[in-house]
């Protein structure tokens, strides 16, 4: 839809169809804008272009299209005010992959960014970039500090780390033997795994001290169920006392599946309302969930960033998304709201 025609309905003036004027004035009242913040975006007479660099989602049940769908949904709400967002993907397990899509970002060298920097060292380099360009940057779902990027939009990861260890806690007391799962390429170069696990360990810390807690941890460099069971019963096996695993991703339904093929008895923590996760939840064999609110740091981030091209609004430089305890018992009221 043209500025002209968001301009006669803003002002009364001209012909507009009356299905083309009912959804001007739905964006408006949807978005909460004045006739003063439409004036002034049309008179700016410019469009602005927002790149996001997200992991690639393989199925549409993948964590990732989730913030990615938020992100869509709101740039939806904003491309008839000159404002769109194009959407970059990464591979999580080639860190190869992140500097090729980083590239082509850069080439087009938007008016702004928001990425995921789950690589940290390609990320650096990217974000550098940017800086020398002056092209304003937005941090999703995980943090690199010390930058200069104008806003982290996500979970507290520490504190969620914190709160998955006082949910195990509660399930198998501390006397006991736990695993800290990590289904990842590679905890070397990972912003927020591993301040994860440094956050449930903080909790074991304080509350296990002087206890016979044993906390291992190990790190499955795929997401080939082939190759997490073959790894998984090697640990085991040198392992058999396992009560509880916290697995530091979207990826519990993993070893929850592993646990329900052996009749396991072992009680399974993770993150993120992703499909299979809710499967293993209603089953059982997934304890509790920790949702990050995915869908909402997508849009906050798409938000965030048109308010500062916009009306030159600069955001806290932390805003940190609630955490959710799901359960059996409450997930129809997260499923249906």
């Amino acid at each position: 839809m043209s500025p002209g025609t968001v301009d006669r309905v803003l002002h009364n003036r001209g012909k507009v169809s009356p299905e083309k004027k009912q959804k001007i004035t739905d964006s408006i009242r949807e978005l909460n804008y004045n006739p003063n913040l439409l004036a002034r975006t049309l008179a700016l007479g410019k469009h602005f272009t927002a790149c996001t660099l997200f992991p690639k989602s393989l199925s549409s049940q993948d964590y990732w299209s989730l913030p990615e769908q938020g992100a869509r949904q709101a740039a939806e709400g904003y491309k008839d005010f000159g404002f769109s967002v194009e959407s970059f993907f990464y591979s999580l397990f080639d860190e190869s992959s992140f500097e090729e899509q980083a590239g082509k970002v850069l080439e087009m060298n938007p008016d702004g960014v928001i990425v995921a920097p789950l690589f940290e060292k390609e990320s650096l380099a990217f974000v550098r970039e940017l800086d020398a360009r002056n092209i304003p940057y937005i941090f999703i779902d995980a943090n690199i500090p010390g930058q200069n990027n104008i806003t982290y939009i996500g979970p507290d990861t520490k504190r969620s780390g914190y709160l998955s260890g006082r949910l195990l806690h509660a399930l198998i007391g501390v006397e006991n033997h736990i695993l800290v799962l990590n289904i990842v390429k590679g905890m070397e170069n990972s912003t927020n795994l591993s301040r994860i696990e440094q956050g449930f360990m903080d909790y074991y810390t304080e509350k296990a001290a002087g206890r016979k807690t044993t906390i291992s941890s190990l790190i499955i460099h795929s997401t080939e169920e082939e190759t997490v069971f073959r790894e998984i019963t090697k640990f085991y096996l040198k392992n058999p006392r396992i009560k509880g695993v916290f697995v530091t991703n979207s990826r519990a339904h993993l070893i929850a599946r592993y646990h329900q093929y052996h009749d396991l008895d072992i009680r399974v923590i993770g993150f993120d309302l992703v499909q299979e996760n809710i499967e293993y939840l209603n089953n059982g064999r997934i304890d509790c969930l920790i949702s990050q609110s995915p869908v909402q740091q997508g849009i906050k981030c798409v938000k965030t960033m048109f308010d500062l091209f916009m009306n030159h609004t600069l955001p806290p430089k932390i805003q940190s998304v609630p955490l959710d305890i799901i359960i059996r018992e409450n997930i129809d009221f997260y499923m249906n709201f």
